[in-house]
């Protein structure tokens, strides 16, 4: 019988909270009170509820701003596991949307799965700001109380937590509130404790609590594949938490009981604590027990210890690239399923990973320019400073991060049209599709297209002077050089030479290593 293996969704930990103070307003009270409502509503609130009931509840009740809640709802949507490709449909629907009417329409109809947007909403509550923003919004006491993350650390010897080893330890010691919140105990709770001075249970009443205080609905444990991943050892393949639960080999640990259709609280709780283990398209495993990828890099630093490793799972691929100080790497990609990313710590580098990538997170860099294939899922950028990425994303996340001034970029607004400029990527060897670079999406918005346009009408233009104005040899010499000078003084200000020269230099590498190859054969 093959061991069961859990681990913590490391995609809806990172990418999926997001960076912000959560109202005080979100408590276990207000999302107890939240399930009951769903579930008076009928069809509009549970098992799924829609747009427009979520964000009454989240703009009326909760004080979430709309932008805010449609964020929120959004994430829901793509990290859920029980209808994948949900939020493809949506959009492409919204594309196709003649008007802000029709739009709204659209987005009436829309559902995610209610205990999901409950679990969510709970990691937000716990987990949702990161330290300094905590330090700087609240006190010190509120920052040494907040459940989770923190590093547990005792003395200055002591080993640093993994942010994996964080989620885990959240998972741990949050699992029986959690249980207890979406089973709908923790509001019979409360409501008997209100209730102390007044009505008394009967005893038939007090029963019937004690024994529902200790049952799972099947909906609960199916609501948990939402930060909880299931895995078979020996099988790579990622499977459903609710039917290896239900599963007659694993029903007598995991606390099924056949005849309720439904689980047995400690039971479930006991037998999923004792499976938790690394992700195996974690982080850990990626840098300890993944493949070494020899991709070709450049470097101007004198000394660099960059890691390029992707995970052993096959299935579920993680690439991960560490310190890369000063350099340059391109990676083209392959046939495989598309992968997450993870960039740290890498600094006045460039980087092209020109492959379709799940989700990204960049943290800790700075001086650097990232371009990447089309991102289907989530980026992140935390703690990064001066640093570029050049990408189609379904959704973007900046957490922490510096402009040149210093200040910190607490808010994300559209680039002025006027700066657009289209990057020309030197590694592709496909042919440009309708006029348009590869790996990326047809069309621009009307003002960044327009602003092209007028970009390549002035170069047009001072061609077309120059040819008009019937220089001399001496003359076009004159203007030649001068052009020339200034070009060089502009790649020299902004960098670019130094791009250049790695360029120059990569190109050398793969032509000796080709030659090598050759030779060899």
């Amino acid at each position: 019988m093959a061991e069961v293996q859990f681990w913590v969704r490391p995609e809806v930990m990172e990418l999926g909270v997001l960076p912000i103070l959560p109202p005080d307003k979100i408590s276990i009270e207000m999302l107890s009170r939240l399930l009951q409502y769903s579930q008076d509503l009928g069809e509009r609130g549970y098992p799924q509820m829609n747009y427009e009931t979520w964000k009454h509840v989240a703009v009326k009740k909760m004080g979430l701003s709309v932008e805010c809640s449609m964020v929120v709802f959004f994430s829901c949507l793509l990290f859920s596991k029980l209808r994948p490709g949900r939020d493809r449909e949506l959009e492409a629907t919204l594309a196709a949307a003649a008007s802000q009417k029709e739009r709204d329409e659209v987005m009436g109809g829309v559902e995610v799965w209610t205990m999901e947007l409950i679990i969510l909403l709970y990691l937000h509550r716990v987990t949702s700001a990161h330290p300094r923003a905590i330090a700087r919004q609240a006190s010190l006491q509120t920052l040494t109380t907040d459940p989770w993350p923190n590093s547990n650390i005792s003395g200055a010897t002591a080993r640093k937590q993994l942010l994996e080893e964080k989620h885990a330890g959240f998972v741990r010691e949050a699992l029986p509130e959690l249980l207890s919140l979406l089973a709908g105990h923790l509001q019979v709770e409360d409501t008997e404790k209100k209730k102390k001075s007044g009505d008394k249970r009967t005893p038939r009443e007090l029963l019937g609590f004690m024994k529902s205080a200790g049952v799972l609905s099947v909906d609960v444990v199916k609501s948990l594949g939402f930060i909880i991943g299931t895995s078979l050892q020996g099988d790579k393949a990622e499977h459903d938490l609710l039917s290896v639960a239900m599963d007659t080999n694993n029903c007598y640990r995991s606390g099924y009981l056949s005849k309720k259709n439904a689980f047995q609280k400690g039971l479930f709780e006991q037998w999923l604590l004792r499976g938790l283990d690394w992700a195996p398209h974690g982080e850990w495993l990626c840098v300890r027990r993944g493949c070494r990828q020899s991709w070709p890099v450049v470097s101007l630093a004198p000394q660099t210890h960059h890691r390029f490793v992707t995970s052993p799972s096959s299935g579920h691929r993680l690439m991960y690239i560490c310190e890369l100080i000063d350099g340059l790497t391109a990676h083209m990609g392959d046939e495989a399923a598309p992968c997450d990313l993870k960039v740290r710590r890498c600094s006045k580098s460039n980087i092209y990973i020109l492959q379709p990538i799940r989700n990204a997170v960049i943290h800790k860099c700075h001086d650097t320019r990232i371009v990447l294939g089309p991102v289907s899922g989530r980026i992140r950028l935390s703690e990064c400073r001066n640093t570029v990425v050049v990408c189609a994303a379904r959704s973007v996340v900046i957490a922490d991060c510096r402009g040149s001034e210093g200040v910190l970029g607490g808010a994300c607004e559209v680039m002025n049209p006027e700066d657009f400029q289209l990057l020309v990527i030197p590694f592709t060897q496909t042919p440009p599709i309708d006029g348009r670079p590869p790996l990326l999406p047809p069309g621009l918005p009307h003002e960044f297209a327009k602003s092209v346009e007028e970009a390549g009408k002035c170069v047009s233009s001072f061609r077309a002077e120059v040819r008009d104005a019937e220089l001399s040899p001496e003359q076009r010499a004159i203007l030649q050089k001068a052009v020339d000078a200034k070009f060089k003084a502009w790649l020299r200000d902004t960098g670019k030479q130094r791009e250049l020269d790695q360029l120059e230099k990569l190109a050398l590498t793969l032509k000796y290593e080709r030659v090598a190859k050759t030779t060899a054969i």
